[in-house]
């Protein structure tokens, strides 16, 4: 089972130690570039100015949150998880229907629609050829919210997608007039990409062909550009001391880029490296919108303007003990900066305190506190309860196997109750995957 919170997790750590809110006030140990340059490459010289600000795509809104299931080692079943009328369902209404075939409208094929994102009121977007990426071409496919009346609005040739969807790293963006994921070129895992699709002519382009460096890493949006991670590190040779050789950090530099897909323009925007100590101390992280920084060792966190590139301070009085090990930022709610297992900080007041626990989630033997799966303002889809059962599951060669594994259960809690630790929950059915 995939779990939101690893995969988070996971995600933010390869975003770095270099990931991370700006430094504190007039002393910001992470240096800013000034230097830019401009590709004039035509895939982006061409492009309008935005009609709005980029955002995230997410599995779902205040409506619905969508899931899928594999029914065969080819088949996938969509479920959604109906947030007003409480009830998990397959979106599918023709009578008698064993939602086992590719007849049923919310059945598709492997690797044709793996996973649909939320892109207005009546429309869902997949970017096939992701999670299962056994074609050379990819396609970006248009449903409608039952998930019918399938239609493909654009074919990119040797390519595939990476939209995901637990994170602003691993979600497509739109900006009112494209829409775009990133992915590699030349087959999986090859070369990075950033597609920007147009859905009224099915034209796209690669926005990444005049980058500035390879193998770069996407991380995020800043208003209307794209954050990208650069590194370039020497990890020393290993001892065959395990242990030893884990906890031994690279050296070099890992440089944040900012990305105007618009212009062409590339910035080099936050740059961390050994030789000041800003790899190690330093973390940073994209979170709704916004580029934080954390000096470990100092207990700083600031907000990073992409602009200017000027560091707002929130607070320097963060326990440091808390800045230690695996420690990542979960999110923002009312106006709180919100970390997984440490203080929260008041994004205004600076204010540092413990949230309240909720009752801790049990899953595969360990526990946790409930994840976050949409922010939806004054209230929050989480995970509110497990269940143990014996799964079984279909191989993708068709044999069937059994695992042991947990049941669980979506909630809907109002942000108030969330970060008072009060319980409440109104749930609206099971989490599928």
């Amino acid at each position: 089972m995939k779990r939101v919170f690893s995969l988070a997790l996971a995600a933010l750590l390869l975003a770095g130690c270099t990931a991370a809110p700006a430094d504190s006030g007039a002393s910001s140990a992470a240096v800013t570039s000034e230097t830019s340059t401009t590709q004039e490459a035509e895939t982006t010289a061409a492009a309008p100015s935005p009609a709005a600000a980029l955002r995230p795509l997410w599995l779902g809104d205040e409506k619905q949150y969508y899931m899928n299931e594999m029914v065969t080692g080819e088949l996938i079943r969509y479920q959604v998880a109906d947030l007003i009328n409480h009830v998990t369902e397959v979106p599918c209404d023709v009578e008698g229907c064993a939602h086992d075939s590719e007849s049923c409208p919310a059945v598709f094929r492997r690797g044709e629609c793996d996973r649909v994102f939320v892109l207005d009121d009546d429309t869902l977007v997949a970017f096939t050829n992701n999670q299962f990426s056994e074609t050379e071409d990819s396609q970006v496919v248009l449903l409608d919210r039952n998930c019918q009346n399938r239609r493909v609005a654009a074919t990119i040739p040797n390519s595939s997608f990476l939209s995901l969807g637990y994170d602003v790293a691993s979600v497509p963006y739109t900006d009112g007039q494209y829409l775009y994921c990133s992915g590699w070129q030349d087959g999986y895992g090859n070369q990075a990409a950033m597609f920007r699709v147009d859905l009224e002519t099915g034209e796209s382009s690669n926005l990444l062909e005049s980058a500035p460096a390879q193998g770069l890493q996407f991380l995020g949006a800043l208003d209307n550009q794209f954050v990208f991670s650069e590194s370039d590190l020497t990890y020393p040779e290993p001892t065959g001391d395990l242990m030893a050789d884990a906890l031994t950090a690279p050296t070099g530099t890992i440089t944040h880029w900012l990305f105007d897909p618009y212009t062409g323009e590339w910035k080099a925007f936050q740059t961390y490296t050994s030789d000041d100590g800003s790899l190690d101390r330093m973390y940073s992280a994209i979170v709704d919108g916004q580029y934080y920084q954390v000096d470990q060792e100092a207990g700083s966190i600031s907000v990073v303007d992409p602009v200017t590139g000027e560091a707002k301070l929130i607070t320097d009085q963060y326990p440091t003990d808390q800045l230690q090990g695996s420690f990542a930022i979960q999110g923002t709610v009312q106006g709180w900066l919100l970390f997984y297992e440490s203080p929260m900080v008041h994004l205004e007041t600076g204010e540092i305190r413990e949230k309240p626990n909720l009752p801790d989630n049990y899953w595969n033997g360990s526990s946790h506190q409930p994840n976050i799966y949409l922010n939806l303002g004054d209230t929050l889809l989480v995970d509110c309860r497990y269940e143990p059962y014996t799964r079984t599951i279909i191989g993708t060669d068709g044999t069937p196997y059994t695992t042991d594994v947990e049941h669980e259960y979506l909630g809907l809690i109002s942000t108030e109750d969330f970060l008072n630790g009060v319980p409440n929950y109104t749930e609206v059915g099971e989490y599928i995957i």
